[in-house]
């Protein structure tokens, strides 16, 4: 042979070590390449060919996102997982689970959201879970367990985007600690309601370019930490006011100039995933909007990865109108399910391979796959869920460094601040100063928040925090001075003070 064919020749001898090392046989880490019945591997190396991958050699699922010793890249792995794969197998990420149908309750062990349950050749689940302000607190044991962080649209007001990839970064680490891989966060929607329910959660504030700008260090610093992130909400959700009925009307020029740059800005950053809005746009639901997803998002704007439903915004079976993923996937008393066996069996191979190779190569790009970023696979996820101590020292000075940066100082007459060493007494008016933290009431109604964290989805509820009184009284004992304070909010009584 040429002297050409014999390079090749031990090219593929070098790659047929490579792949029978730790093969032939299940062994403690390791799992079956895809298309073999006979083949395991571990870690970075590579599976023998299948017809999925190209008749090439492709690196083992488990294999390390930056591994490529094979003769294909890890889209060879995907292609191999989706030849492999049953159709049953594919539905399971394609709807969710662990809510008791039915009810507004999940089981026992799941998160907000699950998906991907129970697969084969070493695939992960999808354990996600609220929110882009911090992991949200649906239990009492949770809340001294995590950071309770300023809210999303205070940490974007320090106008800092060096702060908001380490606040990004941290909550990377926190979810992951807590057992869950994807954050269903960042919410980007440029506000114009101001009574809006969610602005709280939405970074970009007002303002489509300052939202581009934050948004990209927010889905980079996350998903650095092999936690994916889901941009929300896609998209005209201005209010939660009747959110399933209201219809938000916008042209194509103020979609493109004023509601779409921090959802492009999303997909620059290579967000894993989008969430489809309850509310409709020009007429039609957002979660089977073909306008506004399919033309858009995934044509215009070139998103790779896939679109999920929130929680219950189905009203169609929307998968050809671009949705690949009904969340969370099981019915309630007012909301049915759309993404059934009857509906998925409907379509072709070739669409459900596109809907659910979406979702296996970020998976797989982030390190989903990896041994490093495996985390608890529901229902055996109590331990992480509820009893993993996520926040620290470090995180917790954090927190205080964003919440200060958070404070913009607009008048400060006759140079009152910083207090001065002739300041004795301080009088500070108002029941917000001193406000209790009810835990209990919180728990009990997941919409209710407090003086120091929102409610909602958004909500986490903040451990032990300090109040203004206790706070500034804590600095006047270091500098000197007294702290008067009437809690009455009766604003005669204060004018005597």
């Amino acid at each position: 042979c040429s002297a050409e064919d014999a390079l090749s020749l031990l090219s593929l001898r070098g790659q047929q070590h490579r792949h029978h090392a730790g093969a032939k046989g299940k062994t403690r880490g390791s799992v079956q390449c895809p298309g073999s019945t006979t083949d395991w591997c571990a870690g970075d190396q590579c599976c023998p060919r299948t017809a999925g991958s190209g008749d090439k050699t492709f690196p083992c699922p488990v294999a390390s996102a930056s591994f490529d010793g094979c003769e294909v890249g890890h889209e060879g792995t995907v292609g191999a997982l989706l030849a492999a794969m049953t159709r049953q197998e594919k539905y399971r990420f394609l709807r969710g689970v662990g809510w008791v149908n039915g009810t507004w309750d999940t089981a026992p062990g799941y998160y907000i959201g699950d998906a991907g349950l129970n697969e084969r050749f070493g695939i992960h689940s999808q354990n996600m879970q609220d929110n882009g302000q911090g992991f949200r607190t649906v239990s009492a044991s949770i809340i001294p367990e995590v950071t309770g962080w300023p809210v999303a649209l205070a940490v974007a007001s320090s106008w800092s985007e060096t702060d908001t990839r380490k606040w990004a970064v941290a909550l990377g680490k926190e979810f992951r600690a807590k057992g869950a891989n994807v954050i269903l966060g960042p919410g980007v929607n440029v506000h114009r309601v101001a009574l809006g329910g969610r602005n709280a959660e939405y970074v970009s504030g007002e303002s489509a370019y300052f939202g581009s700008r934050i948004v990209q260090p927010w889905i980079e610093g996350v998903q650095s930490q092999r936690v994916l992130a889901v941009v929300k909400h896609f998209v005209g959700n201005q209010q939660e006011t009747n959110r399933n009925d209201v219809d938000s009307t916008i042209d194509q020029r103020t979609l493109w100039e004023v509601y779409y740059p921090p959802f492009e800005a999303a997909v620059k950053a290579d967000v894993a995933i989008f969430m489809c809005s309850y509310n409709l746009v020009n007429g039609v639901h957002a979660c089977g909007n073909e306008n506004t997803v399919l033309h858009d998002l995934k044509g215009t704007m070139g998103f790779k990865g896939w679109v999920q439903s929130d929680w219950w915004a189905l009203h169609s079976f929307a998968a050809e109108a671009g949705v690949d993923q009904e969340m969370p996937g099981d019915a309630t008393p007012n909301n049915g399910q759309y993404f059934t066996d009857e509906n998925l069996d409907t379509l072709s191979d070739d669409k459900i391979d596109d809907m659910v190779g979406r979702q296996l190569t970020y998976m797989m790009r982030y390190g989903l796959f990896e041994p490093e970023g495996q985390v608890c696979q529901p229902t055996d996820c109590n331990e992480s869920l509820y009893d993993t101590v996520a926040t620290n020292p470090e995180h917790q000075e954090l927190n205080k460094e964003l919440a200060t940066s958070a404070v913009m100082l607009l008048k400060n007459e006759d140079s009152v601040l910083p207090f001065k060493s002739s300041y004795k007494k301080v009088v500070l008016l108002g029941s917000a100063c001193n406000a209790s933290q009810d835990y209990e009431a919180q728990l009990a109604q997941w919409d209710l928040g407090s003086y120091y964290n929102i409610g909602g989805s958004g909500r986490v509820i903040a451990f032990e925090p300090v109040s203004i009184l206790a706070g500034l009284e804590a600095r006047c004992a270091e500098a000197g001075c007294a702290v008067e304070y009437d809690g009455s909010d009766d604003a005669s009584a204060a004018a005597s003070k």
